[in-house]
């Protein structure tokens, strides 16, 4: 298994740590971490993973979540992050991934 760090101040997200070697193909095995700043405390969070016209929203728990198959046959992808608290709703900026 392979974790992702993933930065998050507000409605930036950027990555946090070494994203090379990641090889196209995988199953079950990529995720992605985040570490959050104080705006996103209790709240329902979850990373839509996306490539061309396709998202594919996952929950994230305990800060984690899996990297879904249906993306991680590409050479490329995106992320990007969105919360829900009663009253409001955050997003955050696209990250693009490359892999080999």
């Amino acid at each position: 298994m392979r974790t992702l760090q993933f930065k998050v101040t507000g409605q930036n997200l950027s990555k946090d740590g070494d994203f090379s070697g990641i090889v196209a193909g995988t199953k079950g095995y990529l995720y992605t971490e985040y570490n959050f700043d104080s705006e996103w405390d209790g709240c329902r969070k979850a990373a839509v993973f996306s490539r061309y016209d396709k998202e594919y929203p996952v929950p994230i728990v305990n800060g984690k979540c899996v990297v879904p198959d249906e993306i991680t046959g590409y050479n490329r992808w995106k992320v990007y992050l969105v919360e829900e608290k009663a009253g409001y709703r955050i997003t955050t900026n696209e990250v693009e991934v490359y892999q080999s």
